[in-house]
């Protein structure tokens, strides 16, 4: 599992998509965080975080999303909480 270190805000429905090109990175996207998601997932397509957002740790599971013509390269996915121990 792939910790990410910056402070992310998720959508109501869960949803997270962490972009990576631009001129700026968006408000909380660590550039670290980035280069972890292009080492870690981009050969599998898929790959398991864990990140800090509004809510507090919350884990899921992020996809790579090509670059389509409106759109740069990006990872998106569903978290959830983890479970209580």
């Amino acid at each position: 599992m792939l910790i990410l270190e910056g402070k992310y805000v998720v959508q109501p429905n869960k949803k997270l998509a962490i972009y990576a090109e631009g001129k700026t990175l968006p408000a909380g996207t660590l550039e670290s965080d980035i280069e972890a998601l292009q080492k870690n997932c981009q050969g599998q397509g898929r790959c398991d975080v864990q990140v800090n957002t509004q809510h507090g740790i919350m884990r899921g599971t992020l996809i790579e999303k090509k670059p389509y013509k409106f759109s740069g390269w990006h990872f998106e996915g569903h978290l959830a909480f983890p479970p209580k121990a």
